[in-house]
């Protein structure tokens, strides 16, 4: 078992090419969501998933509004772009 960041980071690194096919599964909502690693690098692992338009609102149509794609529906509409000093 890996116990430090140092250690994790290197198997991780040995081990990248394989890694950057794996998936992650993470439960938003009532809905679990798969991501994929798309990057391993020396201080973080990076996960991506790509989400629709269409898909967001289908999914808020069907009831889901508590899951990702509602997160980030709200995301998109809240923005305001900073002023600049």
């Amino acid at each position: 078992m890996i116990d430090n960041a140092e250690d994790l980071a290197t198997k991780a690194q040995d081990n990248k090419a394989a890694l950057k096919r794996q998936y992650v599964n993470i439960p938003i909502g009532d809905e679990e969501y798969g991501f994929r690693i798309s990057g391993i690098g020396a201080k973080s692992v990076k996960i991506e998933k790509f989400i629709k338009y269409d898909d967001i609102f289908e999914a808020i149509e069907s009831g889901n509004d508590n899951g990702l794609e509602a997160m980030i529906k709200q995301i998109i509409e809240d923005f305001e772009e900073e002023e600049e000093e």
